[in-house]
């Protein structure tokens, strides 16, 4: 696996690459960006604009982070470990199922258990391939 693979590995099982939050930032597309800002702001209700959704990958640039106050990523990193799939913790880890409670991170979790069963390498061949 190169290494622009393992910079859109999220530790909390999401794909960056396939990510819509990332994909509208990097290519740019507005219309996709307000939208998005549009459900988060009802989803926490608090108004959200669409120039504050901005996100260079789990491993970008710390100031075009989406969630600079993220817990998981440096945990994982922490620990040594790319994706939260390798911690023997990670199923009572209450930082990662707060996350996995919402709608950005149900399938994150889905892909953690993916990642747990089919391994790293593989998984990511199969999400690069969507």
């Amino acid at each position: 696996m190169g290494s622009a693979d393992r910079a859109l590995i999220g530790a909390c099982g999401l794909y960056c690459g396939n990510c819509e939050i990332y994909v509208a930032y990097m290519t740019g597309d507005l219309d996709k960006l307000d939208e998005i800002a549009e459900h988060i702001s009802r989803q926490l209700q608090t108004e959200i604009d669409s120039d504050q959704i901005l996100c260079g990958g789990c491993h970008g640039p710390a100031e075009e982070l989406f969630s600079m106050g993220c817990r998981i990523r440096p945990c994982a990193g922490a620990r040594g470990f790319v994706t939260c799939a390798e911690c023997d913790k990670m199923d009572g880890c209450e930082i990662l199922a707060s996350f996995h409670r919402t709608d950005m991170g149900r399938p994150a979790r889905v892909n953690l258990e993916k990642i747990r069963e089919v391994g790293l390498e593989k998984w990511v061949k199969e999400v690069e391939e969507e």
